[in-house]
């Protein structure tokens, strides 16, 4: 089995001082409970409203019990959903922009009473903060992807509705899904002390991408594939 040492270059012996650190769950998890349940006031509108019924999935670092935060800064954390079309109702033959508004009136309607600020519609997703606006602060955040899936694409990725805002146009996009990373992750999780390493190397990306702009998932699947290398391929 390989060292901390070698695979980390010292960190495993915890000299190294991060610029991010893991959220404990006793913090995050109520907020997790909170946003389902506003996920879920969002499913009755759009069922009572359009007919259009979806899913939900927790994505990304959030699933993978992986959330960090900088160490003393004023940014929070974040959680990522798919909300996953099942049933496009009334909506079938509407256009992009249609589905994308109905589902940000639908989210205007269940944060109300809530600590969270109205959506913002974002490039991929439809975003909700809770800020503190005295000290310029946000605690936490969560974006929404509305996706959905074509019967024989099921394996190789989905539809994802991407606000393109230079070309001022709702398109639907499709984005394939790096199966790899989930067989080297079991590979992985076989070792005795594997899931710390792929914590410690992710962690360890997390502080190199400091506004460089990488996405959770794809620093998460930098730090498989870069575990996975240094386990069976050296």
């Amino acid at each position: 089995m390989i060292q901390p040492s070698r695979l980390y270059g010292g960190m495993g012996e915890r000299r190294y001082k991060y610029m991010y650190e893991y959220v404990k769950k006793s913090e995050y998890a109520p907020v997790r409970k909170e946003l389902e349940g506003i996920i879920k006031r969002v499913q009755n509108e759009m069922w009572e409203r359009y007919g259009l019924t979806f899913q939900f999935q927790l994505i990304g670092s959030g699933k993978r019990h992986l959330i960090t935060r900088i160490r003393g800064g004023n940014g929070g954390y974040d959680f990522d959903y798919n909300l996953i079309i099942q049933r496009w109702g009334d909506m079938y033959n509407s256009k992009v922009m249609i589905v994308k508004q109905g589902f940000m009136n639908a989210f205007k309607g269940a944060v109300k009473g809530t600590p969270y600020s109205s959506p913002k519609d974002s490039t991929s997703a439809i975003t909700i903060k809770v800020i503190d606006k005295k000290q310029k602060k946000i605690f936490h955040s969560c974006d929404f992807a509305i996706i959905y899936y074509e019967d024989y694409s099921v394996n190789n990725g989905y539809y994802y509705l991407r606000n393109d805002k230079k070309r001022k146009v709702y398109e639907f996009v499709f984005r394939s899904i790096n199966s790899g990373i989930e067989e080297k992750m079991h590979d992985i999780l076989g070792k005795n002390g594997g899931w710390a390493y792929i914590s410690e190397e992710y962690r360890k990306l997390k502080d190199i991408n400091e506004g460089k702009g990488k996405h959770s998932y794809s620093l998460y699947a930098e730090a498989v594939n870069n575990v996975y290398n240094q386990m069976y391929l050296q």
